[in-house]
């Protein structure tokens, strides 16, 4: 109302447009602002990640020949040939190796899946936004 007279419905609806585009604007704005501190918290994490696995990398090769070298000396202990104990012994180890390697790939592949990047407070506000329109809309003369 102003000055105690009921507004006109072209001046009302005319203002809920303009308070529509309003708040999409605002909507885009907190959608953008969102998804960049997602996708910036995706990236740190992705970085730590590769450099976690190199550094992990060159220790666990270190103590991979080691391994390599003991489950040998195992074999040439059981009767097996010394040549055939170290090629059986490095591809024993080697394909451990693969396997946990494998597990941290599917672990870091769904850590870093689109679903950690949905706008959720940005959803969550739409959802809101369209209640708040949706009720305005029936209380409207």
């Amino acid at each position: 109302m102003n000055n105690g007279t009921p507004h006109s419905i072209p001046s009302l609806l005319k203002a809920l447009r303009d308070e529509t585009t309003t708040l999409l604007r605002q909507e885009v704005t907190l959608a953008k602002t969102e998804l960049s501190e997602k996708v910036s918290v995706v990236v740190g994490n992705s970085v730590k990640l590769a450099i976690a696995g190199f550094v992990a990398y060159v220790g666990a090769l270190v103590v991979l020949f080691a391994l390599a070298d003991l489950l040998a000396m195992l074999f040439v202990r059981a009767g097996v040939d010394a040549d055939m104990a170290t090629w059986l012994a490095r591809a024993a180890v080697g394909l451990v190796v693969i396997l946990v390697g494998w597990a941290m790939f599917v672990k870091a592949k769904k850590a870093i899946s689109a679903e950690n990047l949905v706008p959720e407070k940005t959803l969550q506000s739409v959802e809101e936004n369209k209640e708040w329109a949706e009720a305005k809309l029936q209380h409207s003369p």
